[in-house]
C-alpha cells in the first residue's frame, strides 16, 4: 500500500461513526486535531486507539510532519535512552517526530524508569542532551492505554500522578464494539476493501446470513478480533466467504449456544445459495 493511501485511509472523516457512541466521540476527536493539546486515548483491548491517534495527526496541521509511534512496552530500562534519544549510530524517536506526533502505546506498561526520562523530557520541553534541544521542541504527545490495566496501575501508585497530568490534558474513552453495532456492517466493508486493496483483487461482497450473524457474535478482542476473523477467513478461502472456513472460524470463538445454533443456520443457508446458484448457472 503506498503512503498517500494509508495518509488518506487515516483521517477522520474516514473513521466509522454511524452509532452514537462514536459520534459522541468525534467532536473532541476533531478538535484535538485542531490544537496539540496532549491526549490520552483510553478504551478496551482493540477498539482502535491508535486507529484514532492516526486519524487524528493526519486531520490536523502536522499532517506532513511525522507521525512516529512506539510500544510502551518496548522502553525497558536497559533501551529507554537509546530509543528516545538516540546513540552515535542512530537518532531517537524524539529527534525522528520533531514537529510531528509521537504516540506512546500501551501507557499501562511503561515502567518507573521511561516514566522519569518522559516526564524529564515534558518538563523541560527538551532532551538532557542540549545540542538536540531545538530538535526535540514542538512535538505533540498522544498516549494510549487500557482502560483497566491503566486504572490499576493509577490506583496502586506504580504511575507517576504528576506524567498523568501531563499526558491527559485532554481524554477520550474510545468505546467497545458492542456499543457500535450500527458501525458493524462498515467496519466490515472497509475491512474488506482494505483486504481487497492489498491483495490486489475485488472487493468481494458479503453474505446477508453472515453479516447478520457478525452483528450477534461477542468480540471480547473488539475491532481487532473482528479484523483478524475477516482476513483470516478471506485468506484461507482466497477472498470468497467458504461455508466450511467460516464455520470452523466461528466455532473458535467463545460464544453462546444460541450463536453456535446461528453459525450451523448460517452454514446451511449459505450452502443453500450456493447449490442454488450452480443449479441456475448448469
Amino acid at each position: 500500500m503506498n503512503k498517500n493511501w494509508m495518509e488518506s485511509r487515516y483521517t477522520l472523516g474516514s473513521i466509522v461513526a454511524r452509532s452514537n457512541a462514536m459520534t459522541q466521540i468525534m467532536p473532541e476527536a476533531q478538535k484535538a486535531a485542531n490544537d496539540s493539546t496532549r491526549l490520552l486515548i483510553v478504551g478496551e483491548i482493540g477498539v482502535g486507539k491508535k486507529t484514532l491517534a492516526r486519524a487524528i495527526h493526519y486531520s490536523g496541521n502536522r499532517a506532513k510532519k511525522p507521525f512516529v509511534s512506539i510500544p510502551c512496552e518496548r522502553l525497558t530500562p536497559d533501551s529507554v535512552d537509546r530509543i528516545l534519544f538516540g546513540d552515535n549510530s542512530s537518532s531517537g524517536i524524539l529527534e525522528e517526530a520533531a514537529e510531528g506526533t509521537l504516540v506512546l502505546s500501551g501507557l499501562e506498561d511503561l515502567g518507573p524508569i521511561a516514566q522519569d526520562r518522559i516526564l524529564t523530557v515534558l518538563r523541560e520541553e527538551s532532551a538532557q542532551d542540549k545540542e538536540c534541544e531545538s530538535r526535540l521542541c514542538n512535538i505533540r504527545m498522544i498516549a494510549t492505554a487500557n482502560v483497566e490495566e491503566f486504572a490499576q496501575v493509577l490506583a496502586d501508585g506504580s504511575f507517576l500522578v504528576e506524567l498523568h497530568e501531563l499526558l491527559s490534558e485532554a481524554t477520550i474513552e474510545m468505546p467497545a464494539l458492542e456499543q457500535r453495532e450500527a458501525d458493524l456492517p462498515y467496519l466490515v466493508n472497509d475491512i474488506l476493501k482494505e483486504f481487497a486493496v492489498r491483495e490486489r483483487i475485488e472487493t468481494p461482497s458479503v453474505p446477508f446470513h453472515y453479516m447478520d450473524l457478525l452483528t450477534k457474535v461477542a468480540w471480547p478482542e473488539n475491532a481487532r478480533q473482528l479484523r483478524n476473523h475477516l482476513e483470516s477467513v478471506m485468506a484461507l478461502s482466497e477472498g470468497n466467504f467458504d461455508p466450511e472456513i467460516l464455520l470452523a472460524h466461528f466455532e473458535e470463538i467463545e460464544a453462546p449456544q444460541t450463536i453456535r445454533a446461528a453459525v450451523h443456520n448460517l452454514l446451511s443457508k449459505l450452502n443453500g445459495e450456493s447449490n442454488l446458484a450452480s443449479a441456475m448457472n448448469s
